[in-house]
C-alpha cells in the first residue's frame, strides 16, 4: 500500500466509507437471532411469540420458497394459495378447536345460502367451505333446531287442542337433542369412516363431514314453524319439501366425493342412495315423534 495514502483516502477517516472503524480490528458480527422451525414450513423468531397470524404466514411463506416442502401451501403448489390456519394447542385442549369456530357472518351466510338456494350443485365442500370447515353451525344449528322442535311441538298441540291448557313437555328437549346430535355427529362419523377407510376417499376430514351434516339439518328449522298448522296434510307436505331439500344437498355433495372411490360405480350409487334414505328416515322420525297430532288425544 502507498505510504502517502492518508486515512481519509483509505476509507477510515472521518469522511470515509468506514468512518469510525479501526483498520486493525474487524467489526464483530451481530448476534444471530435464534429461530425455530415451524411445522408448516419456514421459520419464525422465538423472540417474537406475539406475532399475529398474518405476519407469521408471510414470514413462513417467504422463507419457505428456498426450501422444499414449505413452498406447498395447503397441499398445493399454487403460490397464490393462502396458508392454512395454524392448529394451536393439544388436541384435547380448547385452543385447538378455536380454528373450527373461526367464521364470520358472511361465511355462515354464504354457506346457508348454498344449502337453501343451490343444494343440487354439490360444491359445498370444494368451493363454499374451501378447506375452512366450521363446527359453529353443527353445534349451534343443532341447538337451534332442538329449540324450535320443542317450541313448535308444544305450540302445535295447543293450536289443535284449543280446549286444553298450554302443556310443555321437557322430555321433548332431551329426546330431540339426542336424536339430532346423534345424527349429525355419530351417524356422520360412521359415514366418514366408511368413505375414508373402506372407500379410500382422499382429502376428506371428519370435520368436513360434520360440517356438511350440520348445515343440512338447517332446512328442517322452517318446518318446525310451518308444521304447527291444524291440517295434517299440510304438515306432511312441509316436511316432505324440507326433507327433500336436505336430501338433495347431502346426496349431491357425497356423490362428488364417493365418485373418486376405487370401489366403482355400483358402490357409489348404492352408498349415495343409502345417504338419501337415511336422511329421509331422520326427517320422518322427527315428524312422527314431535309433530304427529290427533284430534281428541
Amino acid at each position: 500500500m502507498n505510504d502517502d495514502l492518508d486515512a481519509d483516502d483509505a476509507g477510515f477517516g472521518p469522511e470515509g466509507a468506514f468512518a469510525g472503524m479501526s483498520s486493525s480490528a474487524p467489526a464483530a458480527d451481530p448476534a444471530p437471532t435464534p429461530v425455530s422451525t415451524s411445522v408448516f414450513g419456514g421459520s419464525a423468531s422465538v423472540n417474537a411469540p406475539g406475532k399475529g397470524r398474518d405476519e407469521f404466514g408471510a414470514s413462513a411463506s417467504s422463507s419457505g420458497t428456498a426450501g422444499g416442502s414449505s413452498s406447498f401451501v395447503g397441499g398445493t403448489s399454487d403460490p397464490e394459495a393462502q396458508a392454512p390456519k395454524r392448529r394451536r394447542g393439544w388436541i384435547f385442549s380448547v385452543s385447538y378447536y378455536q380454528q373450527f369456530f373461526d367464521v364470520d357472518t358472511d361465511d355462515v351466510g354464504k354457506r346457508v345460502a348454498n344449502v337453501f338456494l343451490s343444494p343440487h350443485r354439490g360444491n359445498f365442500l370444494e368451493e363454499v367451505v374451501a378447506e375452512n370447515a366450521d363446527l359453529y353451525v353443527p353445534v349451534w344449528g343443532c341447538a337451534t333446531l332442538v329449540f324450535f322442535i320443542a317450541l313448535g311441538s308444544a305450540w302445535g298441540k295447543y293450536n289443535i287442542h284449543k280446549n286444553q291448557a298450554w302443556d310443555f313437555d321437557a322430555k321433548t328437549v332431551s329426546l330431540s337433542a339426542a336424536i339430532i346430535y346423534g345424527y349429525v355427529f355419530v351417524f356422520s362419523l360412521m359415514v366418514y369412516l366408511t368413505l375414508s377407510c373402506y372407500a379410500r376417499v382422499e382429502n376428506l376430514r371428519v370435520v368436513d363431514v360434520w360440517c356438511l351434516y350440520g348445515y343440512s339439518v338447517l332446512t328442517l328449522v322452517p318446518v318446525c314453524i310451518l308444521a304447527t298448522v291444524r291440517y295434517e296434510l299440510f304438515r306432511w307436505i312441509f316436511f316432505g319439501i324440507c326433507a327433500a331439500l336436505s336430501t338433495v344437498f347431502l346426496m349431491s355433495n357425497v356423490r362428488n366425493r364417493v365418485a373418486a372411490s376405487s370401489k366403482g360405480t355400483a358402490f357409489a350409487m348404492s352408498f349415495v342412495s343409502f345417504i338419501g334414505s337415511a336422511n329421509f328416515a331422520f326427517a320422518l322420525v322427527l315428524k312422527l315423534f314431535f309433530f304427529q297430532y290427533y284430534f281428541g288425544h
